[in-house]
Parts: structure tokens; sequence; C-alpha cells
């Protein structure tokens, strides 16, 4: 019981983190999207994730308040407009953190050894998963903020040239929302949740409070220089569709241009991968050949007989030499004395 008990809890534990890190963004997305096909935004009626307990979770890691407000802002950006949408993501986050450090820690004192550094490693391990939870989610919402963006940003031109097409009908701005955002919301979502959002706004300020919300949510300067014009044109009673228009093809010529400078940036990043990708290939096309035949050339020709080989009769003399000289020198015996020779007389 003991031994599947670990493995159980583990995977129970990863499991609730899974879950929670998916709930922030999954049913946000899934809220959202139900609203847009009911032509209507979140009015902020929806509730907490984790209910009332959800400030508290959401303050169990404090952060400083530049930091909430960057959150905020990118949560905006993202799609998320309900009151509690900060709340809900730093609660989903700490839950899934602590759940975490509370997995790690079980599973440190159930495989203590003083023997072993199972522990150790155990706790290297949780800490660093630890630190990928805690900046995951941030990471997703920001991707899904400049992909929301660039959506907003790339549908804005044919959203203005509707708008334009409408007041030109005869529609005020704020009926030409309206009837602009049931239009496009089959092709650009984002832009008529945004749209629907400014005559909603509209309703209850003014048309040019509007616009500033929706510069501020958006946080481009694309659309802060809209927001500034159409803003320009109510406050003077000029011609509101033409000044659409006319910035709706400033948008296109910017978006071309910067589509040409991304596509010559891109040839430049290409080079090196390119280089490292195909050299090799070019270099064993161009000297392989001639490695194989320098090889074959080696093989043949040292072979007896060969340019190569070496010759027998100088190798011979060679090694005879070599031996003659590791011979020491020796020095001539002396000549013996002959047997019967007289020997010399002594003298008194």
């Amino acid at each position: 019981m003991q031994d599947i008990a670990l493995p159980l809890s583990a995977f129970l534990v990863l499991a609730a983190v899974i879950w929670l890190l998916g709930r922030l963004f999954m049913t946000g997305s899934f809220r959202a999207q139900s609203a847009e096909e009911e032509g209507a935004v979140e009015d902020g009626r929806s509730r907490p994730a984790f209910g009332i307990m959800t400030n508290v979770m959401a303050a169990l890691m404090p952060i400083s308040s530049q930091a909430k407000k960057q959150i905020g802002r990118e949560l905006r950006q993202a799609g998320f407009y309900t009151p509690h949408a900060l709340a809900d993501f730093l609660a989903t986050r700490n839950v899934a953190l602590l759940a975490w450090t509370l997995l790690v820690a079980f599973t440190a004192f159930a495989v203590y050894d003083p023997q072993q550094d199972v522990t150790l490693l155990v706790v290297i391990v949780g800490i660093v998963f630890a630190i990928l939870i805690f900046a995951m989610p941030r990471l997703v919402l920001q991707g899904q903020a400049r992909r929301r963006v660039t959506n907003i940003q790339g549908a804005l031109p044919d959203g203005l040239d509707m708008l334009n097409m409408c007041m030109t009908g005869g529609l005020s701005l704020q009926m030409a929302f309206e009837r602009v955002t049931g239009e496009i919301r089959s092709a650009h979502r984002d832009l008529a949740t945004e749209f629907d959002i400014i005559r909603r706004h509209s309703e209850t300020h003014t048309m040019e409070r509007a616009l500033d919300l929706f510069a501020e949510r958006i946080d481009t300067p694309e659309v802060k220089s809209l927001a500034a014009v159409t803003s320009q044109s109510v406050r003077l009673g000029s011609n509101v569709g033409t000044a659409l228009q006319e910035y709706a093809d400033s948008m296109r010529t910017t978006q071309r241009q910067r589509a040409e400078e991304r596509g010559n940036r891109r040839s430049v990043a290409m080079l090196f991968p390119v280089a490292l990708c195909l050299a090799p290939p070019v270099y064993i096309l161009l000297l392989g050949p001639a490695v194989l035949e320098l090889r074959d050339f080696a093989t043949r020709e040292n072979r007896p007989g060969g340019v190569l080989a070496p010759d027998m009769s100088l190798l011979q003399q060679g090694l005879t030499a070599q031996r003659l000289s590791s011979e020491p020198l020796r020095a001539p015996a002396a000549p013996a004395a002959p047997a019967n020779r007289a020997p010399f007389p002594s003298f008194p």
C-alpha cells in the first residue's frame, strides 16, 4: 500500500496543478466565446474562480502594485474583462504553486535517506518546476495578449472601411459601430468584441471617452492615433467617415511596410542557419569524391610494387646499418707471446 501511495498522490497533485493552470485560460476563453456568440460582452456577474476564497488565495504571494497593473493590462489585452480577472489569475497561480510545493515536500519526506542524495535531487527538481509553474501562466498570458492585439491591428482597417460605408449611408457613428459589430463577428471576433464595448461605453459616456478607453485597453500607437483622430473629428464636427477612410489607408501602408521590414530581417536571420545547414552537404559533395579517390589510390599503391610501397632492398640495407651502428666498438686483441721464448736474465 505504501508503494502505491506516493505515485497516486503525485498523480493527483499534478492533475490538480494542470487543472488549475488551465482553468484560468480555458474557462475564460469559453466564457468570452459564448458571450460573443450571444452578441454581448462580459458584464462582470460571473463568479470568481475560487468563490469567496479567491482574494485570499491571490494574496498568498504578495506582488507590487506596478506588477498588478501590468498583469491587469495584459489580461485586458488578452480579452479577460471581468472585474475579478486579476484575482483569478493570481489565485490560480498561487494555488498551483502551493500544491506543487506540498507535493515536493511530501515526496522528499517519503524518500528521505541519509545514505543517498535522492532527497536533494527531489528538492532541486521541485525548485526548477516551481519556477516554471510560477512563470508559465504569465508567459501564456503575454502570448495570448500579443496574438489578440495583432489580430485587432490586422482587422482594424477593414472595420474602419465598413464604418465609413455605414456613415456614408447615413448612419451615425454609434449606430455604425452596432451594425459593423454584427457584420464582422464571424470573421474578426476580437475586433467585434472591442467595437461592441465601444458602443456600450458610448451609451453611458461620450464617444470620445469610449474611444479613449479603447486606446487604453489595446495600448498600441495605431489605436491611440485612431482614437485621437476620431475624437478630434467628432469634436470639430468634420466628416468622420473621411477621416476613418484616410486612417485605414494609412494603416494598410504601415502594415505593408512592416511586413516588408520583417521579410528583410528574416532573410538576414536565415543566413546563418542556411549556411550551417548547407555547408556540410556542399563540402561532402565537393570533397567526398576526391577523398574516396585518394583513399583508393593510397590503398592500391601501398601494395608491393606500388609507387608508395617501400623498397625491400633499401629497407634491408637500412636495417643492417642500424644494427651495425648499435653494436659497440671493440679494441683489437694484443698478440700472444711465443711459448719457447727464454726469460729475461736477472742481474744481482
